[in-house]
C-alpha cells in the first residue's frame, strides 16, 4: 500500500463514526466539455475532448475522488501498465481551481450504509488497488463515476462494456443525474464558465 498522508487515513479509515451521524450528503460534480471561443484562441488551450470532454469527480465530505489518466492513455484497456488512476483533492482547491470553469453540482443524499461503502470503495481504489486503466475505448471518468455511484445503489449496476458505451462521455453520465435528480428531488447547483471559452450545453 502507498504512503498516505494520516489525515486521509483518518478519513477513510474512521467509518465507523458514519453510523453516529443521521444524514450525508455526497456531491457529484460535472465539468462540462469546452474549447476557445472565437478571438481567444491563442491563450486559451484546447482541452481533450473539446466540447464532448469535461470531467466527472465526486465530493465526500471535505474531499473531491476523480478518474483520470496518469503518463497518458490507452485506445483499448491493457491488463499491465496501467494508465489510470483514481486522484483524490482537498474540497478547498477544488474550488479555488475550479472557479472559472462551467460545472453543474448534484447534492445526492445517502444512508448511513451507502456512505461506509462508497468510502471503503473509494479508500481501496485509491490506496490498495487501480481497478481498471484508463483508455479512450474503455473506462473514464465517466464511466468510473457510474462504477462508485452504482455500487452504492443510484443506479442499476451495468456490466463493464454496458457501463462504458452506455456513459462514454461524461454528458451522458450528466443526463441520467438530472433524470434522477428531478425524480428523488435532490439539489442541483450550476456555475458558469468564464467566457473565454465556448462551454457545451445541456
Amino acid at each position: 500500500m502507498k504512503k498516505q498522508p494520516l489525515i486521509l487515513l483518518l478519513f477513510f479509515l474512521l467509518s465507523a463514526v458514519a453510523f453516529g451521524q443521521t444524514r450525508h450528503t455526497i456531491k457529484v460534480y460535472f465539468l462540462y466539455g469546452s474549447k476557445p471561443a472565437v478571438g481567444h484562441r491563442y491563450h486559451e488551450d484546447p482541452y481533450f475532448g473539446g466540447k464532448h470532454g469535461g470531467h466527472v469527480s465526486i465530493g465526500i465530505d471535505t474531499l473531491v475522488v476523480g478518474f483520470t489518466d496518469t503518463n497518458g492513455f490507452h485506445i483499448f484497456a491493457h491488463r499491465n501498465n496501467l494508465k489510470g488512476v483514481y486522484k483524490v483533492k482537498g474540497l478547498k482547491k477544488f474550488r479555488k481551481d475550479s472557479a472559472s470553469y462551467k460545472y453543474t453540482t448534484f447534492e445526492v443524499p445517502l444512508t448511513d450504509t451507502q456512505y461506509v461503502k462508497l468510502k471503503k470503495i473509494v479508500y481501496n481504489y485509491l490506496y490498495v488497488k487501480t481497478p481498471y486503466d484508463y483508455a479512450f475505448i474503455g473506462m473514464r471518468c465517466a464511466a468510473a463515476a457510474y462504477d462508485l455511484l452504482s455500487q452504492i445503489g443510484l443506479f442499476e449496476i451495468r456490466s463493464k462494456w454496458g457501463n462504458v458505451f452506455s456513459n462514454f462521455y461524461p454528458k451522458k453520465l450528466r443526463n441520467k443525474m438530472f433524470r434522477l435528480a428531478r425524480e428523488k428531488n435532490y439539489k442541483i447547483s450550476t456555475q458558469p464558465g468564464r467566457l473565454s471559452r465556448k462551454w457545451e450545453n445541456d
